[in-house]
């Protein structure tokens, strides 16, 4: 498996946020020229492409060229256009710039060190095991983590709380349930790992509550926790029953026999 290399400001190649691809990446200066006092910006709609089309004004190649202009426009993506001009304008700015990947030519736009055009996600995967509304608070958190890690940690807690009913537990007290889950097989270090990042122990934060000592290193070992909780308790369980029922009847018989 290739190494994720994350998107750093500055960087030759990354993975790119838009393809995923490891890609070299152009760095591009961007410039502030004020628009003219009557003229403010806008979002291209399909009716000023509809004139095009039907001008006479154009020749058919310049018709193109500005249909291709309006969709890209339409797109609410950035995206670049040469002009022809050899004057600058006055302003530049600093603590905003665009990086365009060689690979898919998309464009993404930092502030700082950070990245705010596109949304970036965190690259991890919930488990195939994780109940539907567990999987929305746990990639609802991927979302956000980047940009807002104590809200990302909150939806994780409030997604262990939701997995723990998932599991027969009550819901109601997350120290006692996940006891209750460490005495049915759940690994006691994983408890160990839960009162680390507060979700147990004398520590514990209440689910969905936002904490200020959270941060983005707190968030990502949660992320795991909730991977590892489903794995020991769905996951592994899941995978012995399909071996044992895929036994040959009498091997499981006797199995069952012994067992009694």
């Amino acid at each position: 498996m290739s190494k994720h290399t994350p998107p750093t400001l500055g960087a030759d190649s990354f993975n790119c946020p838009h393809c995923g691809a490891l890609a070299h990446q152009q760095w591009l200066k961007l410039w502030a020229e004020p628009f003219e006092r009557t003229v403010r910006p806008r979002i291209a709609d399909e009716k000023t492409s509809d004139t095009v089309r039907h001008s006479l004004e154009f020749s058919e190649e310049r018709k193109q060229q500005l249909l291709e202009w309006l969709e890209q426009s339409r797109s609410k993506r950035p995206f670049l256009e040469k002009h022809d001009s050899s004057t600058f304008p006055r302003d530049e700015f600093h603590n905003l710039w665009a990086s365009r990947c060689f690979s898919c030519r998309e464009i993404t736009v930092w502030v700082g060190d950070r990245i705010t055009y596109p949304d970036v996600k965190l690259s991890v995967a919930p488990s195939e095991d994780l109940p539907s509304d567990v999987r929305a608070d746990f990639e609802e958190a991927a979302i956000i983590v980047e940009h807002s890690p104590r809200g990302a940690a909150a939806l994780l807690r409030l997604a262990i709380q939701r997995l723990l009913k998932h599991l027969g537990e009550k819901g109601d007290n997350i120290n006692e349930d996940i006891a209750s889950l460490v005495k049915k097989g759940l690994n006691q270090r994983i408890q160990q790992a839960l009162d680390i990042v507060r979700v147990i122990g004398n520590n514990a934060v209440h689910p969905g509550q936002v904490d200020l000592r959270d941060d983005r290193e707190t968030a990502v070992k949660l992320f795991g926790l909730v991977n590892l909780i489903v794995d020991q308790m769905i996951t592994q369980p899941n995978q012995i029953d399909s071996m044992f029922n895929g036994l040959p009847e009498g091997a499981r018989k006797s199995i069952e026999r012994r067992d009694q």
